[in-house]
C-alpha cells in the first residue's frame, strides 16, 4: 500500500519500508540522535538514546511496524513502532510501572516503543499523520495504544501533544505518552 501525495509543490510517496531502505533509515536515526546534533539543531528536536542496528531494523520491517516518506526516491522521514529491537528494556519498565500504577490499563495491547523523524526541510508538512494513516491498519490489530517516552527539554513535546499523543506521566527528566489506535479503548 503505498500513497503519493503532493504537499507545497513537493511529492512524496508514503509506504511501508522495505528492507532496502535500511541504510537510509539509519542514517537519519543517527543524525536525529542527540549526541550527533550541535546545540543549535536542538530547537528542531532530537531523539535521545542509542541508534538502531540492522537486524533490529529488519525485524520491525518485517512486521510491517515502519513507514517511510520518501522524496526523489530518498527517505525523508520515519515512523517506527518498534517492538522487536534491543532498545526496548527502558520502555517495557516504564510500561510495566505505568500497568501497576493504574495509568495504563493492563487490558490494553500496548505497543512499545514509537519514533518518529522528519528531516528538517520536511517539518510542519503533516508527514507523521500521513504516515501514522498508512501504519494503522497494520497496527491496530495487534496494539490498542502506542507508547513513547520523549526527555523534558525537547521541544517537540507540543508538537506531539497536537498530533494526538498524551502525556500520562512525567519525572525530573522524562515525559511518558500514549497515543489511542482505538478511539473507543
Amino acid at each position: 500500500m503505498n500513497n503519493i501525495i503532493t504537499i507545497n509543490n513537493n511529492t512524496f510517496e508514503i509506504r511501508l519500508a522495505k528492507l532496502e531502505d535500511i541504510n537510509e533509515i539509519q542514517i537519519l536515526n543517527r543524525k536525529w540522535t542527540v549526541k550527533s546534533l550541535d546545540f543549535d539543531n536542538k530547537n528542531d528536536g532530537f531523539l535521545f538514546c542509542e541508534e538502531y542496528k540492522p537486524e533490529d531494523l529488519k525485524k520491525i520491517i518485517e512486521s510491517k511496524e515502519i513507514a517511510v516518506a520518501t522524496t526523489k526516491n530518498e527517505v525523508i522521514a520515519y515512523y517506527i513502532n518498534d517492538n522487536h529491537s534491543h532498545l526496548l528494556s527502558q520502555y517495557e519498565s516504564a510500561i510495566k510501572q505505568l500497568i501497576q500504577d493504574d495509568i495504563i490499563s493492563e487490558n490494553l495491547r500496548v505497543s512499545k516503543r514509537t519514533q518518529i523523524v522528519v528531516e528538517k526541510d520536511f517539518h510542519r508538512l503533516g508527514l507523521p499523520s500521513q504516515m501514522l494513516k498508512l501504519l494503522k491498519p497494520y497496527l491496530t490489530i495487534k496494539y490498542d495504544l502506542l507508547f513513547s517516552i520523549g526527555i523534558n527539554e525537547n521541544p517537540k513535546r507540543i508538537a506531539h501533544e497536537k498530533a494526538g499523543w498524551k502525556i500520562v506521566y512525567e519525572n525530573d527528566f522524562n515525559y511518558y505518552c500514549i497515543y489511542k489506535l482505538n478511539a473507543d479503548k
